[in-house]
């Protein structure tokens, strides 16, 4: 408190001091009435040199108003008894010095409260009873009472003008503060980083409001706490967000209240001598962006003082979270058309299907977080499987893979709905049938041409939770994809049938110069062996000649078949022209092609084909063998291969030839 009676005068305004100095003037001048009144009892040179004190005493606490507010209180008491000694001395009941009483009724306003005023009366009764002693007497009694009454008008006068003078003061104050808000606000227009902003305005809420510390909490779209943005204020690492229920409007936490919150943030508050802290929601319309905490080291008085302030920083950060998040979704919009126009020329130039998939999970990748994502393709003539057409998982491609549609699963029932998903958290059911893992986000689009669901695509996250911007955009990239990947599956079909055989569905000719080359490629590069099978038919011509060419047709489906059924997998069959046949046998020595082509040329030798009701047809088959050797070439290996051939023809046919 005496540290108040030595602050500068420059925390005074210009007209408070003036008031101080104005109330000290009119004292000197109630206590020169006072001394006119009773001049044939005062020492005319004690009245001038008290006149003189005066002066002096005004001029230096002219320069000291903060002294003279504690004087001019202090002097009401002397006041009291001046006044009293002059009654006494003029006349007591008869002197009209008691009028002067009436000015004690206004300093008591200035300084004092209703109560004050009470008491006041109460010290005239008593101060005027001493010097007049005429209790008996009707108009003293009269005078106490008219006196009384002005004290108590003034008091209600005073009280109602000292709450006009600190509401005025409160609103100036809160003018100052909204004017430097504007200059806050304009200070930031330029500024991007929302962090940054956030910073700077809490640094200015702490000079505003006077506080000790001032931080952020923000929230994701479910509300759940993110992370803390503060000035004066750092969590230590690994304290938990606070997951308590945000209030609905301001309010003020006293130091008792903090200690009981089982809330860590409370804690640390209170361990850095916080004794209150205000916590106000950051909103917009229907939006929460988090919530805004004020600590201070007074008590939850100061806060409560600035509500309006702390109301209207709040206002500002929520605009500023508002126009970010406008800027982000302005942003991801443009973003969005830049990528549709990408996917827009990926649909017109990519028509081979890995390339076109590899593309577009590069291009998603470019908005959002994915470590995993897939294409999986409804199968047209097998409604219950589902082909998982590519695979990106945790940075590696996964091989394709045929799996039952599960109407419970997540892709299942999107490819049976047509209807997006977005599923987060950490109990997220499923796993992917790459890596394994149990992504944290998962969003899942079907992919829809012409009214036809053609399959599904998936994004998702070992590590963040999507929101609802990413499922739009997600889908948008799907409804363009749909358009890339039937592009796709048209071209693979065309380029299906233009190396297909359509009487044998084996490889033509040109399938076959494609996938020879390819294996020799292999070969060459994997020191593996390879072999060649040239497969001519010994019967074509005669069955033609005798039965027609829908037998001959028939013979050579059949031929097909059999070759189809004695050999492997990863073995290659083709129709090379009219009744020869070639097989590509990758992994196989010379020797091992001769027993395939021996079981190929046993099986058509013994099996009987039927041709209409009773009439079975034998027939026979020619096989010519080679092997790859290093520095072959394609033409080099098929016509070894071609000439083991026809040596097994010149040799009387239905037998197997090995090429040299």
């Amino acid at each position: 408190m005496w540290r108040e009676l030595w602050r500068p005068a420059s925390v005074y305004s210009h007209n408070r001091a003036r008031f101080h100095l104005f109330v000290f003037t009119l004292r000197a001048l109630l206590w020169l009435i006072a001394a006119i009144f009773a001049w044939d009892r005062v020492d005319d040179g004690v009245l001038w040199i008290g006149c003189g004190v005066l002066v002096v005493l005004a001029i230096w606490l002219k320069r000291r108003p903060h002294v003279l507010e504690i004087l001019n209180q202090g002097l009401i008491i002397v006041d009291f008894v001046l006044i009293t000694v002059a009654v006494r001395l003029s006349g007591g009941l008869h002197s009209q010095i008691y009028i002067l009483y009436g000015a004690e009724a206004l300093f008591l306003t200035a300084y004092g409260t209703v109560g004050y005023s009470v008491f006041g009366a109460l010290a005239w009764t008593v101060s005027y009873a001493m010097a007049t002693t005429a209790w008996d007497v009707r108009l003293f009694w009269w005078r106490i009472v008219v006196m009384g009454v002005y004290f108590l008008a003034a008091g209600g006068l005073g009280r109602e003008y000292r709450l006009t003078r600190t509401q005025n003061r409160e609103n100036r104050l809160k003018l100052q503060q909204l004017s430097q808000l504007r200059a806050i606000q304009d200070s930031i227009v330029e500024e991007q980083d929302i962090d940054v902003v956030i910073t700077r305005l809490l640094g200015q809420a702490r000079e505003l409001t006077q506080t000790d510390a001032a931080y952020v909490v923000r929230v994701d779209h479910a509300r759940r706490a993110m992370r803390v943005v503060g000035s004066g204020f750092s969590l230590p690492d690994g304290t938990a967000l606070s997951s308590c229920p945000v209030p609905q409007g301001f309010h003020v936490y006293t130091e008792p209240e903090m200690r009981k919150s089982a809330d860590p943030q409370a804690q640390f508050l209170v361990s850095q001598g916080m004794r209150s802290a205000a916590v106000i929601p950051l909103r917009y319309e229907d939006s929460l962006y988090g919530w805004m905490t004020l600590a201070s080291r007074r008590e939850a008085s100061h806060l409560q003082a600035q509500e309006f302030i702390i109301q209207s920083l709040a206002d500002v950060l929520s605009t500023q979270f508002r126009f970010h998040e406008q800027q982000t979704v302005a942003s991801k919009r443009g973003q969005l058309l830049a990528i549709l126009e990408r996917v827009g020329r990926i649909v017109s130039r990519n028509l081979e299907m890995e390339q076109l998939l590899r593309s577009l999970r590069t291009a998603v990748a470019e908005v959002l977080e994915t470590d995993s994502f897939f294409v999986a393709l409804t199968l047209p003539h097998d409604p219950d499987h589902v082909l998982m057409q590519y695979l990106w998982d945790d940075g590696e491609e996964y091989p394709t893979e045929v799996f039952p549609i599960d109407p419970e699963g997540l892709t299942g029932s999107v490819i049976i709905t047509g209807e997006p998903l977005l599923k987060n958290g950490e109990d997220t059911p499923g796993v992917l049938a790459g890596s394994k893992k149990s992504p944290r986000g998962m969003i899942f689009v079907p992919l829809q041409h012409e009214g036809r669901v053609l399959g599904a695509m998936s994004a998702q996250s070992y590590r963040i939770e999507y929101g609802p911007d990413d499922l739009e955009f997600l889908s948008a990239i799907a409804s363009q994809a749909s358009i890339a990947i039937r592009n796709a599956q048209m071209y693979e079909q065309t380029q299906e049938i233009a190396l297909t055989d359509y009487l044998t569905g084996l490889g033509n000719s040109r399938r076959l110069n494609l996938v020879l080359q390819s294996a020799i490629e292999v070969a060459e590069e994997s020191s593996q062996p390879l072999s060649l099978l040239v497969i001519d038919s010994d019967s074509l011509k005669s069955i033609n000649d005798r039965l027609g060419h829908r037998a001959g047709d028939l013979h050579l489906q059949r031929l097909a078949q059999v070759i189809r059924d004695n050999i492997r997998d990863e073995d290659m069959a083709f129709r090379y022209a009219g009744d020869e046949f070639v097989v590509i046998l990758p992994k196989s020595t010379i020797d091992e092609a001769m027993t395939v082509g021996e079981r190929i040329r046993h099986e058509i030798e013994t099996r009987r084909f039927e041709w209409g009701n009773a009439l079975t047809l034998g027939s026979t088959i020619s096989v010519g063998v080679a092997s790859y050797k290093p520095g072959m070439t394609a033409d080099e290996l098929f016509q070894a291969a071609d000439r083991a051939m026809y040596a097994a023809k010149q040799s009387g046919k239905n037998r197997v030839a090995q090429g040299r």
